[in-house]
């Protein structure tokens, strides 16, 4: 009956809160009151009930799975006890979030109440019915005044006049980039340049056929047939500048009157910020409009900047001129609104302030810089945008890994919740990616799929300041503690910079109860990070991503111990540990946090074991544990695991883990229950299984999300003083034949095999490898068909002592046409 309660109160509250804190706010109030400190306040406490809700819901809902869990564990209770046993703890619990019920109901009349004052309009529904006022678009630009464009310009010239007899229809070229980077003006300039076109002729006709029409005619074919009537036997050049829809219906009739029409030679070129709008509209050439280099971004800056200036005046600003340049980095808009803002300004000091002032934090960036990226951003489904605003929390220029930026939105719930999150954040960040908020790409070597990217400065500037009362960076370095104005109780995201070993964690960090996500970056062996952990981890009970790990360094790092604490952050998603080789062990505590979905000890070299999921680790999706090499024993609770997509290491049997029942301890056969493994799977300890079942039932060969798969046959139990007996080696084979690989694996490793001399049957069916890595299989005598792989590019042969010749059988006659590999070969 509580819980019926509960949730239905919960129901009602969070009707308007929570939608606040998934889709955004979106106010419709006169310009003057976007610069009214009271409707700042206002916005701030709207959205702080909004996180207070969610936390109060996480609460609530993790209670409940502990209840679960402690039923499902406890076997030592009777069962006539049980119900009431039970019911004690989720009473206490009804009573405390009905107090904090009634604080946030009280709270949120308030903020209502406000409302109404302030007269707003808030829309709630998703985004669709926003339409941001776009800038009109004319033929008309000052040629004199365009930096660093002319090798573009001749391109898109060139692809414009380049005639290909293969291409169908009217070929449409487009110029794809981020909001100021000066597509537009490109299409100005190259409209204007002269060329065998009759341009304004054809123009005149265009405007005429859609502007001229009498006011009776209003059907869209009636439209379409007089601009039929206006192309016929001619070329044409037409513009279509800054075009935002993606919905292929409302080109394709105009696209079937032009292309009906048109003479051969016509052309079609496309200004869009969305490389999906390129693909809708069909185009045939796609153009990514880069940056300005840092000459031209200054030629521009100080042609505006300097503008009506005498040559001594410019000799005195000039080097600090060049530095507020490059903080444009090649964006020709920030070039020009800077240039624009100092025009006026003559006295060293403005400028230096311009200078050292993050772009943010200038209203006159606000208005003018940051314009045209608001465009984009509000045409962001409201999901995207909490996603791309999350993005402040990277320092600037930083080498953001997709996978890892998936996960932290994962763990601020902004990809909804289910078995399909890790999806829905590839289709988001592949959606950021098309609409130019994201530059600089690095790929994957197998599938070309991207692994990192950068944001431009601008652009990490302008989620900055979507963020700028919720999320900061905080430096200390054991003297004083810089930017200690960055305390806010709105901050929900901090990273904290330990910049040496006498740095310490600053003070105000214990206040900040509310936060979400914490980043620490601090020096090796230092004490006071480990002597801080216990305090802060009973203050900040609210973080959804605790990042502890250390990448700056390769050596032990300042974590020798987690403390136990860390089981009072009921709400953690998130928690990476990497690079810290001084910690021994994880508290016990840890295995609670039933809402943890991703745990990262790669590099945590000293582990000697873990007990993974043998608790409450039952959301467990992610557990990247790459070389803990002192991990001698896992253990994985019956049944806890089938969220899990992802395990790097996998160890077989081993020791048995001290305080931990026999049944605990892992076996292969453990990996039948994780069926949805992908990406990364190295099985340690393969010389101890004897049983050819318990390979069968890893079903390694359903897993078809895996693309890596290490082999290694070494031994876990001591085998100090034991004699190896003939034929003690005989199941590695028919382990690893059992040990059958999925069919779309890219890579594979095999090493420290024992047994006889027999490659599986398996290996030449997997025809998706590109890489193959043969090692220490000492009693090999012969190599596998490798000639039968028709993708492998690398092969490398180590240890292979038996090997004495290769032959044809293992090349063929010849590899196939146009495959290259790299073979290394070392006995």
């Amino acid at each position: 009956m509580a819980e019926a309660i509960v949730s239905g109160v919960f129901e009602r509250l969070t009707s308007f809160s929570l939608q606040v804190a998934e889709d955004g706010l979106s106010l419709r109030t006169p310009r003057k009151d976007k610069k009214e400190q009271a409707v700042k306040l206002w916005l701030d406490r709207l959205q702080n009930v909004a996180y207070d809700i969610e936390d109060l819901l996480d609460e609530w809902s993790t209670a409940v799975i502990r209840s679960k869990i402690e039923v499902s564990q406890s076997s030592f209770r009777s069962s006539s006890l049980q119900p009431f046993a039970n019911s004690i703890p989720r009473l206490v619990r009804c009573r405390g979030v009905a107090t904090k019920i009634k604080e946030l109901s009280e709270s949120l009349q308030v903020i209502a109440k406000e409302k109404d004052d302030f007269a707003f309009i808030v829309n709630l529904s998703r985004n669709d019915d926003i339409e941001p006022e776009r800038p009109k678009t004319t033929c008309f630009v000052d040629a004199s005044e365009i930096r660093g464009r002319d090798q573009d310009k001749n391109t898109i010239i060139s692809m414009l006049l380049s005639e290909n007899g293969q291409e169908r229809g009217i070929p449409i070229i487009s110029i794809v980039g981020m909001g100021g980077i000066g597509k537009t003006t490109l299409a100005q300039i190259v409209y204007n340049e002269r060329d065998p076109f009759d341009e304004m002729r054809i123009a005149k006709a265009i405007l005429e056929a859609l502007t001229g029409i009498p006011s009776g005619l209003g059907e869209l074919n009636t439209v379409l047939e007089k601009i039929h009537e206006s192309i016929v036997g001619k070329k044409f050049l037409l513009v279509l500048d800054d075009v935002w829809t993606e919905d292929e219906r409302k080109w394709q009739s105009l696209k079937c009157c032009l292309k009906s029409g048109a003479s051969p030679g016509s052309k079609i070129l496309v200004t869009t910020r969305k490389e999906n709008v390129a693909t809708v509209m069909g185009c045939t050439r796609l153009f990514h409009l880069g940056k300005l280099s840092e000459e031209e971004c200054w030629s521009l800056f100080s042609q505006v900047a300097f503008s009506g200036w005498n040559h001594r005046a410019r000799q005195i600003l000039a080097d600090i001129g060049k530095k507020i340049a490059d903080k444009c980095n090649g964006l020709p808009l920030a070039a020009k609104t800077l240039g624009g803002l100092l025009r006026f300004k003559k006295s060293r000091e403005q400028w230096q302030r311009i200078l050292d002032s993050n772009m943010w934090e200038l209203d006159e960036a606000e208005t003018g810089l940051f314009s045209p990226l608001l465009l984009s951003y509000y045409d962001l489904p409201a999901p995207l945008r909490q996603c791309f605003s999350y993005c402040a929390i990277f320092p600037k220029g930083y080498k953001i890994e997709k996978d890892l930026l998936i996960k932290l939105w994962m763990a601020q719930g902004f990809l909804g919740d289910g078995n399909g999150m890790e999806i829905v954040g590839e289709e988001y960040f592949d959606n950021l990616a098309m609409r130019s908020f994201f530059q600089e790409f690095e790929t994957d070597e197998n599938d070309d799929g991207i692994i990192r990217c950068k944001m431009h400065d601008i652009v990490h500037d302008f989620a900055q300041l979507l963020r700028k009362r919720e999320c900061y960076v905080v430096a200390s370095n054991g003297i004083e503690e810089q930017r200690a104005e960055w305390y806010h109780e709105s901050a929900r995201h901090l990273r904290v910079i330990l910049d040496n070993e006498q740095a310490v964690i600053p003070s105000l960090l214990y206040n900040a109860k509310k936060l979400r996500s914490l980043l620490v970056d601090s020096c090796p062996n230092s004490s006071t990070l480990n002597a801080s952990l216990p305090r802060l981890f009973d203050q900040l009970t609210c973080l959804r991503m605790l990042d502890l790990s250390n990448n700056r360094f390769r050596r032990q790092t300042s974590i020798t111990e987690l403390p136990c604490q860390i089981g009072k952050l009921i709400h953690l998603r998130y928690l990476s540990l990497e690079g810290n080789k001084g910690l021994k062990q994880l508290p016990m505590t840890l295995w609670d946090l039933c809402n943890l979905q991703t745990l990262n000890i790669r590099l945590c070299s000293s582990i000697q074991s873990s007990v993974f999921i043998a608790r409450g680790l039952i959301n467990l999706r992610h557990l990247q544990n790459a070389e803990t090499y002192g991990c001698r024993s896992m253990a994985f609770a019956p049944k806890r695991s089938t969220l899990l997509q992802t395990l790097e290491e996998f160890v077989v049997g081993g020791q048995l883990i001290l305080n931990e029942p026999e049944v605990f301890r892992s076996n292969l056969g453990d990996l039948g229950n994780f069926a949805h493994l992908r990406g990364n799977l190295k099985i340690i300890g393969l010389g101890d299984v004897r049983r050819q079942s318990d390979a069968e039932e890893a079903g390694l060969w359903k897993k078809t999300g895996l693309r890596n798969l290490t082999l290694s046959f070494n031994y876990m139990y001591k085998r100090v003083g034991k004699r190896v007996l003939e034929g003690e080696y005989a199941h590695e084979s028919s382990v690893l034949e059992a040990l059958q690989p999925p069919p779309y694996l890219q890579s594979l490793n095999i090493n420290r095999m024992n047994g006889p001399t027999a490659f599986p049957s398996w290996m030449v069916s997997l025809t998706m490898l590109k890489r193959v890595r043969l090692w220490a299989c000492f009693k090999w005598r012969t190599l596998p068909p490798m000639w039968k792989l028709p993708v492998l590019e690398h092969l490398e042969i180590w240890e292979m002592k038996n090997v004495k010749e290769v032959g044809q059988e293992f090349m063929g006659a010849e590899t196939e046409k146009g495959q290259n590999i790299i073979i290394i070969i070392i006995s």
